[in-house]
């Protein structure tokens, strides 16, 4: 069984993309000074991947009037996004001044073709593959979310890139040097920074008792879906997807801890399972990835809600 599935790549003018909030402030077209766009990227990781790295040469800006901006770096930004995971973000703009008023989408240009050359590429196993995103070169990756920059305000985003649901390991797709070459399919959340909230907590492994489990690292993860009182179910599988998912981390107290971040206030199922590996978003797993411990949340903007999968007295 393929680590990661085969599947076309598809790149609408809209893409494939899961868009949560988007807004701030309430300027206008007509106002005058500035306004600032700060801008991060965060992960949910993939597994078996030791490394996710993407390479990104700026950000293009969409103004309600007049010609796109752009915003190129003065040498392209490698980024690992496996080490921004839990609540962790790199920034892309950090306080960048714009004219106030309204926008109609940003672009995240970035290289990642299969060209031989290691822009974008994956880690796995201690040996390096490059990463690519078909159209990503020419179209790079556009969030179309309007958005308002206030004048003399500050709007924050952070955009999620779910790696769980996006990489693809290639049947047959090799690069010039007859390695293979992995799939990007971007599966994004867009959300205002300052009006999300996270879930945290930690694993009691005894709570997949009677269970055939993967090592820890690999299978071992938490699930978030929208709503209440939601049954879990795979990646890919029967409705619902989860809106966002986390591996585990050996802390220093010995227990296996988790954290899913950058979740808009709302009510949520969350579940554990340990067979996460085993999750192919292009295949119904229900009978492969099982889930336990499932427990309905409330998530409050700039607040962690704790909840520990124990096993049931």
């Amino acid at each position: 069984m393929n680590r990661f599935p085969t599947l076309p790549w598809r790149l609408a003018a809209s893409g494939p993309f899961l868009l949560l909030a988007a807004c701030g402030g309430n300027g206008s077209d007509t106002a005058t000074g500035a306004g600032f766009l700060t801008l991060g990227v965060t992960d949910a990781p993939v597994d078996p991947a030791e490394t996710v790295v993407i390479q990104f040469d700026g950000v293009e800006i969409q103004p309600a009037a007049g010609e796109p901006i752009t915003i190129g770096y003065d040498a392209p930004r490698q980024i690992d996004l496996l080490d921004q995971q839990g609540g962790q973000r790199e920034l892309l703009l950090d306080d960048y001044a714009l004219a106030p008023g309204d926008y109609g989408w940003m672009r995240l240009m970035v290289s990642a073709g299969a060209d031989g050359v290691l822009d974008s590429w994956i880690g796995i196993d201690g040996a390096q593959y490059e990463l690519e995103i078909p159209g990503g070169d020419q179209n790079g990756l556009k969030l179309n979310t309007p958005f308002t920059v206030p004048d003399g305000g500050h709007v924050d985003f952070t955009v999620d890139f779910d790696l769980r649901k996006s990489v693809h390991e290639p049947r047959g797709h090799t690069g010039p040097s007859g390695d293979p070459v992995y799939m990007l399919r971007p599966s994004l959340r867009l959300v205002a920074t300052d009006r999300v909230g996270a879930i945290s907590g930690f694993i009691d492994p005894a709570v997949f008792a009677g269970q055939t489990c993967s090592l820890p690292r690999d299978g071992y993860a938490v699930y978030a879906f929208d709503g209440p009182g939601v049954t879990p179910d795979d990646i890919g599988g029967a409705p619902p997807d989860p809106v966002s998912s986390t591996g585990v981390e050996l802390d220093a107290n010995g227990q296996w801890s988790w954290r899913i971040a950058y979740l808009p206030p709302a009510d949520y199922t969350i579940a554990a399972t340990c067979q996460a590996d085993l999750d192919d978003p292009e295949t119904d797993d229900s009978g492969t990835v099982q889930f336990t411990g499932e427990a309905s949340v409330s998530v409050t903007a700039g607040a962690d809600t704790v909840h520990n999968f124990v096993p049931m007295p």
